[in-house]
């Protein structure tokens, strides 16, 4: 095989890879959203973890962060309201934005499921050194800003 044909092979084993890692990656929003509340979807669970990283945070923030339309992200907020996992109070700067930030309890929640997620990554490495784990998290993010530029 030439040089070219390996390079081809080599990046359709990445975008294989890749799927793997989206297949994972939604498993577990599914099972985290399911072990936060069986009442919110797997979009609901991404919007209240952003929520829960940048408190207090207008819906605006939200959908940048999270890539979903502003009908999507509000139905979200509004359904997370209803169920008490959010609090939201006007923006100061603007009047008529809202400003959202999770409840006592939601923290609580969001940080035994980080605590799970965080195990579950130790015993996935568990016989990786921390040079490798370091080389790969360097490599993914390096991968993911390149990917958020295109």
């Amino acid at each position: 095989m030439t040089s070219s044909d390996d390079r081809a092979a080599a990046l359709l084993a990445v975008e294989g890879e890749m799927a793997r890692i989206v297949r994972a990656v939604r498993i577990s929003m599914l099972q985290n959203a399911v072990r936060f509340s069986p009442d919110i979807q797997p979009s609901g669970y991404l919007v209240l973890r952003h929520i829960v990283a940048n408190h207090p945070t207008p819906p605006g923030a939200i959908i940048a962060s999270v890539g979903m339309d502003k009908s999507a992200v509000s139905r979200q907020l509004r359904i997370l309201k209803d169920l008490g996992f959010v609090t939201s109070e006007p923006d100061p700067d603007d009047r008529r934005a809202n400003l959202y930030s999770p409840t006592p309890d939601t923290l609580e929640r969001m940080e035994t499921i980080r605590r799970s997620v965080q195990a579950a990554y130790a015993d996935t490495l568990d016989d990786w050194t921390e040079h490798d784990i370091a080389q790969f998290v360097r490599l993914l993010g390096a991968f993911n800003d390149r990917i958020e530029r295109r």
